[in-house]
């Protein structure tokens, strides 16, 4: 009877974390996250990964990705759209992903998210509206104080992609991956409305992030 009721408790506590689990997603929730892909039957260039009632994670379909020696595993770098249906907004980010040739046009995937220490591979993201557009700029910065090597400071930044000149700078305890996406979307609405009077403001992404990491846009 102690038996059955103790494997009745270890059930519970078991569905209580997977619930959890995706009650607050993480960017770091996709690493070692494992998926297949059928080129030949694979239509779509956005497939989504993780679906539940709160998120979804969708991963950008590139196919010169795939094309590579298949004797191999191709490690690669990906774009992933960390979607939040609360606030109805996705972001944007590069991460890593290793590619393995399984049969024919078979291919399975692995998701890193290519963090050494509390640094990521590219700290550039870019908030998404439910279309996909872009609509904010997010840098994530990691670095020493003025005047205090011995200390460090992480923050992120977010800016308008459209009025370049209104940006916030939010303190993180840690990297930016182990931050909740609701967290990090909750930020939006302290963004500045009214435009600047200053002409010309620049984007807190550099322009060779933009150009290479990113695609110009997003086909949903």
């Amino acid at each position: 009877m102690e038996l059955k009721q103790l494997n009745k408790i270890t059930i519970l506590l078991a569905l209580i974390i997977s619930i959890n689990a995706f009650s607050q997603m993480k960017m770091a929730d996709i690493e070692g996250r494992k998926f297949s892909i059928n080129l030949n039957t694979e239509k779509r260039n956005i497939i989504k990964v993780l679906d539940d009632d709160n998120y979804s994670i969708f991963y950008l379909l590139n196919r010169k990705n795939f094309d590579f020696d298949k004797k191999n595993i191709n490690a690669d770098v990906v774009n992933l759209i960390f979607f939040s249906k609360k606030y109805n907004k996705g972001i944007l980010t590069l991460f890593r992903q290793s590619i393995y040739h399984k049969k024919k046009a078979v291919y399975d995937i692995t998701l890193y998210t290519g963090l050494t220490g509390n640094y990521m591979f590219v700290p550039s993201m870019i908030i998404v509206d439910h279309d996909f557009n872009y609509e904010y700029l997010t840098k994530y910065s990691y670095i020493h104080p003025p005047y205090d090597i011995n200390t460090y400071k992480s923050s992120i930044s977010i800016q308008d992609n459209i009025n370049r000149c209104n940006i916030i700078h939010i303190d993180l305890k840690g990297n930016a991956v182990y931050e909740n996406i609701d967290d990090i979307l909750s930020n939006i609405s302290k963004v500045p409305k009214k435009n600047s009077s200053e002409k010309k403001c620049d984007p807190i992404i550099y322009d060779i992030d933009l150009k290479d990491f990113f695609p110009k846009k997003i086909a949903k």
